[in-house]
């Protein structure tokens, strides 16, 4: 007779409270083991005994058909890492609210193919992986950077659905300088390959890619969800994305700094029939003309046709929807 799911279950967790026993708390094969059998706090203990307090598991808000919310695990690298930090004291509201929420929300109604351009240390990729039925593409140019994405990634079993691609995306192929500012202790989250973006920054030759021609290699897939944080050069990084946004129709979430080049947005909108969606903690403002706003400059570039699918959500989200499409 075959064993039950909860006896299964037990044998789980007592085989990990063995390993404990034997005093191999600091081997990840206890971790796994305990995270298989849902026991996640005695599972984060191991990570922080492990990793002197440095694992940030952060639990996601769950989906209406999961039986347990999904974790996400990073390091905070003594608190240099602002992104994992900032989820670390304030909880999944801690950082860039709402993008997180928006973000998950729509890749929870469409799963599919997600394109995380300028991903850093991965926390959007890493919140993507937890949907089932999503592959994410994580775009991260700068080397030192794409080596702690990939060790994050370790640390999560749903790291096998994220593929990491160490090439900056432009409107072009072949290289560019991508531009490093100095040294501030922190991991870095400012290097563009805009040569103005930050005063002092350092050159460095990269590999680049397009969007058009990545989404090409893969064989055309769906695309749900592009996610794009690229310190000034959004624009350039759409200006080698025509063709896929043109068929896949995938929402488009992008930072509007106050120097982006709010004329090139604004014909790449028109030309797709998107509609800029604003986020701010409190209010999506539906419509407006793309301009940056200090307390949302977090937008949405949602199609047409998928407008109504993607406001849905939001009112549950905590956020007014305002609109000013017509």
């Amino acid at each position: 007779m075959s064993a039950s799911p909860a006896d299964a279950l037990r044998r789980t967790t007592d085989r990990a409270r063995g390993l404990v026993a034997r005093g191999l708390s600091r081997s990840a094969a206890a971790v796994d083991l305990l995270e298989m059998a849902g026991a996640h706090t005695l599972a984060d203990r191991l990570d922080r005994r492990r990793a002197g307090g440095e694992v940030v598991a952060l639990r996601l808000p769950a989906d209406v058909h999961d039986v347990r919310s999904h974790r996400v695990k990073a390091l905070r690298r003594a608190g240099t890492d602002q992104c994992v930090e900032a989820f670390h004291q304030g909880g999944w509201w801690g950082y860039e609210r709402p993008l997180p929420d928006v973000f998950l929300a729509t890749l929870r109604g469409a799963p599919g193919v997600v394109l995380d351009v300028g991903a850093n240390t991965g926390v959007y990729s890493l919140i993507a992986s937890t949907v089932r039925g999503a592959s994410v593409h994580a775009f991260e140019a700068f080397p030192p950077v794409a080596a702690l994405l990939r060790e994050n990634l370790a640390l999560n079993r749903t790291s096998a659905r994220v593929t990491v691609v160490d090439r900056a995306v432009s409107d072009s192929e072949g290289s560019i300088e991508l531009f490093v500012p100095p040294d501030s202790g922190l991991v870095e989250t400012s290097s563009s390959i805009d040569a103005g973006f930050k005063e002092g920054s350092t050159p460095i030759t990269v590999p680049t890619v397009t969007l058009d021609a990545y989404w090409t290699s893969l064989g055309r897939p769906p695309v749900t969800l592009v996610k794009i944080d690229v310190e000034g050069a959004e624009h350039r990084v759409l200006a080698g994305a025509h063709e896929l946004v043109g068929r896949a129709r995938p929402v488009l979430f992008l930072e509007v700094l106050p120097g982006a080049h709010f004329e090139d947005l604004e014909v790449f909108l028109g030309r797709h029939g998107l509609v800029d969606v604003r986020l701010s903690q409190w209010e999506a403002v539906v419509g407006d003309a793309v301009i940056h706003h200090g307390l949302a400059w977090n937008h949405a570039f949602v199609p047409a046709e998928r407008l109504e699918e993607f406001l849905a959500p939001l009112p549950r989200l905590g956020l007014k929807v305002t609109r000013l499409d017509g």
